[in-house]
Order: structure tokens, then C-alpha cells, then sequence
């Protein structure tokens, strides 16, 4: 806009130059012979030479031109002052924006809506502080205001209302408008978030395992991210696994070092319990702390199957060697003593499992011990304990004789 009244005046400084060579070039050939013009008009009649009437008329012509220029200088004015206040409420609108700013944002893109030129940005970011007040009626109504008549202002609109309904979580209604813009636009690092997105919280990983390609070809995702999000697709699909043969089967399907992930054995660990299988999870968990010690894993590991009780007992005490101070070892080998009726051990590992750290599932294990051996009492404050311990509130200490635990200086709450 600003480069066309500059354009203009180049092209009548032009034309002015060209008249003026022109007018010195044809100058000699009226100096002999100047020219007669006549002109009769209801009883009048005018002589003048060639020159003179070029003259006059030029003259003519420049004061219609000065008097048409002073008649829309008032309406050219007063159009410069609303674009200056249109921009000024642009600039304005896109501050509150960028601020949070909502409703200010909105009246000020209103205002700047309301002026003659380009609408396409102006209604855009009104339809996004529209909906940043929760208010997706006049977002809509915004979008639909909005110049979408070339290909790329349609695309910019559509973005937008995906972008919309992304950020307040309608993804299912997000990913077939997206699924649209990637078709015309392969490489759009938004449209492959946003839709990366929509793939990820709607659950459809195939879906995503595909798009991973296009996600790290356009730098939406590095190379680490891709391998957490294959990660959690071989967690979901675990979970989605309707009998233990299904579930091993998926296990064994997975690349060699996934197998060994931690959060992966965790959710196969987890879904074999589940299922009523936890003699799968012996082997995938021993190979998983070969590689790295995840104490975590534990709390599946002292869930045993009818065959492996012995063994898994056996295998704790030699990790106990290399960690004697591993809380969870110590709860996991407590529940295995149970299982085994060896109430001595089983009670001295839960203690210990406590003295070292507080957690929920320790109480809980604990209570659970001392209800069957008859001490009710101190068995209900254990559960009392666990169930503070999920509150973030402090446990209260147990009854005399039963055990001093001390507890830790930070001790972490809430823990399972």
C-alpha cells in the first residue's frame, strides 16, 4: 500500500519528462511555420496558432485535474486518518494478544476490522482472542468474516480453526480438517504437530508411527522425541493386548532394545498382572535391570507366579548384595517372604523398606502382614498411614514394640 502512491508519482514524472523532450523536439518545426487554428461555435470565432491551443489545453487540463484533486483531498483525508487509527488498533489488538489480554484484543481488532484493506490477519487473531475467552461462537463467526477467496487465505483460516480446536482439546473434530491441510501442504511444521497431537491424545499410533518420517524430515521432532513417542505407541499397544499369549506375543514383536526399556517392561509387567499372568514378567524385568538398575520395576517383580517364588526370592537376594539400600528391593522381598510364609523376614524387609522410605505400597504391604498374623491395631494404622502418606500428609508412628522407624530426612509422599 505504501509503495504504490510512490509508484504513481514515478510514472507521471515519467510521462512529464517524455512530454517535455517531446515538446523541444517538435518546437523547431513550428518556428517557420507556427500553424493557424480556427474555431467557429454559434457566431463566435477564435484564431490561434497550434502552440497556443496545445497550450490552453494543457492549461485546461491542469485545472480540472487541481480542482477534482482539492474536491477528494477532504474524502482522502479523512480515509488516511481511519487506516492510521485501524493500525494503531491493529498494533494495540495484537499486543493484548500477545499478553493474554483478551477481550481488549478483541475490541481493538474489531475496531481495526472495521476499516477498508486486508482482513485476513486482522480477523484471524480476533477469532484468537475470541476464543481466549472461551467464546467459540464469535471465534466461528471471526473465521467466517475472514478473506479466504485465494488458496493461501483459506489455508490460513483452516489452520486456524484446527489450531482452535486443538488448544481446547477437540481433537477429533481437529484431525480431519488437519489430515486436509497436510494433503495440500506436506512439509507444514504446524500442521504436522497439531496433527502429531491429535494422533497421540485420540490414541491412534499407527497413525502417528506414520507420520513420524514426515515429523522429523520437517524438524518437528528430533530423533530423541521419535523414540519416546514409539516408546509410548508400544506401551499402548501392550495395554490393548486382550489375553497373555497376545500380550507375550506384541512383547516379543518389539525391537531388542525396547524390550529392555524400563517403561516398556513396566507397562508389560503391569498388563501381565492384570491379565493374571505374572509369570511373564520374571525374565523381562531381570534383563531390563541388567542394563539399568530402575527399582521401580520391582513392584511387579515381587508379584510372583505359581512356579517362580523360589526363584524370584533367590534373584532378590543377590540384587540385595549390590543394593542393600533399595527400598523397593527390600518391599519386594518382604511380599516374596509372605508368599512364602516366612513372616520373620517378610516383616523385617517391610520395615526396613519403610525405615528407608515411607511409601503407600510399603504401609499397605505391611498392614496387610500384620492383619493376617492378628496385630489389628497396628495393622489399621498402617493403613492409616498409607492412606496420610497419599494425602501428603505425615504418618503417624506405629505402636510401641512393633518397630522404630525412623524416618528419613526428605522423605518422598505419595509414592506407590
Amino acid at each position: 500500500t505504501g509503495g504504490r502512491p510512490a509508484m504513481k508519482k514515478s510514472f507521471l514524472l515519467v510521462i512529464a519528462i517524455a512530454l517535455t523532450l517531446l515538446a523541444a523536439a517538435v518546437a523547431p518545426l513550428f518556428k517557420d511555420d507556427p500553424g493557424l487554428v480556427q474555431i467557429h461555435f454559434r457566431g463566435w470565432t477564435v484564431e490561434t496558432s497550434v502552440l497556443v491551443l496545445l497550450f490552453a489545453v494543457a492549461l485546461i487540463w491542469w485545472l480540472a485535474w487541481l480542482l477534482l484533486r482539492l474536491w477528494k483531498m477532504p474524502g482522502e483525508a479523512a480515509r488516511r486518518i481511519r487506516e492510521q487509527r485501524a493500525m494503531l488498533q491493529l498494533e494495540k489488538g495484537l499486543l493484548a494478544l500477545t499478553e493474554g489480554d483478551w477481550s481488549t484484543a478483541e475490541r481493538a481488532l474489531q475496531k481495526s476490522a472495521s476499516s477498508h484493506g486486508r482482513t485476513t490477519a486482522r480477523y484471524l487473531a480476533a477469532a484468537e482472542a475470541a476464543d481466549g475467552q472461551d467464546a467459540g461462537d464469535r471465534a466461528e463467526w471471526y473465521l467466517e468474516q475472514a478473506d479466504s477467496r485465494n488458496s493461501k487465505q483459506k489455508f490460513l483460516v483452516e489452520l486456524t480453526r484446527a489450531r482452535i480446536l486443538t488448544a481446547n482439546g477437540q481433537y477429533a473434530e481437529a484431525r480431519p480438517m488437519l489430515e486436509e491441510l497436510l494433503g495440500r501442504r506436506r512439509r507444514h511444521p504446524q500442521v504436522l504437530d497439531m496433527l502429531g497431537n491429535c494422533y497421540r491424545e485420540l490414541g491412534e499410533w499407527e497413525a502417528l508411527l506414520r507420520l513420524l518420517p514426515a515429523m522429523q524430515k520437517a524438524g518437528v521432532i528430533d530423533e530423541e522425541r521419535a523414540r519416546e513417542l514409539r516408546q509410548e505407541a508400544a506401551m499402548a499397544d501392550l495395554r490393548r493386548s486382550r489375553d497373555p499369549a497376545e500380550l507375550e506375543s506384541r512383547y516379543r514383536s518389539l525391537p531388542r532394545p525396547m524390550q529392555r526399556t524400563a517403561e516398556v517392561v513396566r507397562a508389560f509387567a503391569d498388563h501381565a498382572v492384570r491379565l493374571g499372568a505374572p509369570e511373564l514378567t520374571e525374565e523381562p524385568i531381570r534383563n531390563s535391570l541388567k542394563v539399568a538398575w530402575d527399582s521401580t520395576l520391582l513392584v511387579a517383580y515381587g508379584e510372583p507366579g505359581l512356579e517362580d517364588r523360589g526363584k524370584r526370592l533367590q534373584q532378590c537376594e543377590k540384587w540385595l548384595q549390590d543394593h542393600p539400600e533399595d527400598p523397593w528391593l527390600h518391599l519386594a522381598l518382604g511380599r516374596l517372604c509372605a508368599r512364602d510364609e516366612l513372616w520373620g523376614k517378610a516383616r523385617q524387609h517391610m520395615i526396613r523398606s519403610l525405615e528407608l522410605e515411607p511409601t503407600v505400597s510399603g504401609y499397605d504391604a505391611l498392614g496387610q502382614l500384620l492383619e493376617r498374623k492378628g496385630e489389628l491395631e497396628a495393622s489399621m494404622t498402617c493403613f492409616r498411614n498409607a492412606l496420610r502418606l497419599s494425602q501428603g500428609k505425615e504418618p503417624l508412628p506405629l505402636p510401641a514394640g512393633l518397630a522404630r522407624l525412623e524416618a528419613p530426612a526428605a522423605p518422598l509422599r505419595g509414592r506407590q
